[in-house]
C-alpha cells in the first residue's frame, strides 16, 4: 500500500495513527533493506568504470596484435624475398667462381679462354675446396679439344722458316743504277 492510500484510510477512520506509523516504518525498513549505501554505490560505479577501461585497453591490445600479425606476415614475406635474393646471388657468385677457375685453367692452351668457356659443357663441373681447381675439367677440355681444335694453340707449327742464305746485297747508288738500266 502506498502513502496516499494509508492517509485516506486514516482520514476515513479505518486505520489509527499508530497503525499508519507502523506500516510506514515497515515500508521504510523494507526500502532501506533494498537500498545500497552511497559509498558502496560509488565503489561499484568505480569498479564498473575500471572494468570498462580494461575492456578498452584489451580492445586496443587486440587491434595492435592484429596489426602486428599483419605486419609479421609482411615481414615474413620480406625475409623470404631476401633469402631468395641471397640464394640467387650465392648461385651467381658460385657460377662466377667456377667460370673464373675454368678460364684460368684453360688460359695457357686456349687461343681465347672466353670462347672455350662459352663452348665448354659445364654440366658436372664443380670447384674443389681450395676454390681454384675444377673437378672433371680435364675430361671436358679434352672432349672440346677433339671436337673444336681451332680453339686451342696448335702444337705443330705451320708456315715456312726463312732461309739462312747469304747476306742480301748492299744497296748503294751504283747497285740501283745497274738495276734500273
Amino acid at each position: 500500500m502506498n502513502i496516499k492510500e494509508l492517509l485516506e484510510k486514516l482520514a476515513n477512520g479505518e486505520l489509527t495513527q499508530e497503525q499508519v506509523e507502523t506500516q510506514l516504518n515497515d515500508a521504510l525498513d523494507e526500502a532501506k533493506e533494498g537500498m545500497v549505501p552511497r559509498s558502496r554505490l560509488n565503489d561499484k560505479n568505480q569498479e564498473i568504470q575500471d572494468l570498462q577501461d580494461q575492456i578498452e585497453e584489451r580492445d586496443g591490445q587486440i587491434e595492435t596484435l592484429k596489426n602486428s600479425v599483419e605486419d609479421d606476415s609482411e615481414l615474413q614475406q620480406q625475409i623470404q624475398d631476401l633469402q631468395t635474393e641471397n640464394q640467387n646471388w650465392s648461385e651467381k657468385y658460385s657460377k662466377s667462381q667456377l667460370n673464373s677457375a675454368i678460364k684460368l685453367a684453360v688460359a695457357k692452351d686456349a687461343n681465347d679462354a672466353n670462347d672455350v668457356l662459352a663452348l665448354l659443357d659445364k654440366e658436372g663441373l664443380e670447384l674443389d675446396e681450395d676454390g681454384e681447381t675444377v673437378k672433371g675439367l680435364d675430361d671436358k677440355v679434352t672432349a672440346l679439344r677433339e671436337s673444336k681444335p681451332y680453339l686451342f694453340q696448335s702444337q705443330k707449327k705451320t708456315g715456312r722458316t726463312p732461309g739462312e742464305g747469304d747476306e742480301p746485297p748492299a744497296q748503294d747508288k751504283e747497285s740501283w743504277m745497274e738495276f734500273l738500266e
